[in-house]
């Protein structure tokens, strides 16, 4: 779904439907409005707590009101690609080019 996440990352949902441009499916969260993601493994559902402007951006922060995920990625029944290390900045250096 690496595709997808980089969509959702540099489009605003306030300017387009990322669920219909994506072709990602929506379902009901179990705690909150917002959907969660079908196609997606594990959810985080969050409330949110507090905005904090930052110069031109607002920095959302959320409590987690619940969490679960697929049992066979639990048990390690299957492989989950995920990024850990230095993503930040591979986010950023494509999103940003250095000057």
């Amino acid at each position: 779904m690496r595709k997808e996440i980089y969509f959702c990352g540099f489009h605003s949902g306030a300017d387009i439907d990322k669920f219909k441009a994506t072709g990602l499916t929506p379902l009901p969260g179990r705690k909150v409005k917002a959907p969660i993601i079908a196609e997606c493994l594990a959810h985080m559902e969050c409330q949110l707590r507090k905005k904090v402007k930052t110069g031109d951006k607002v920095l959302f922060i959320g409590e987690v009101v619940e969490a679960y995920a697929e049992e066979d990625m639990v048990n390690k029944k299957i492989k989950v690609e995920f990024a850990s290390g230095d993503f930040p900045r591979k986010v950023y250096s494509l999103r940003f080019k250095s000057d």
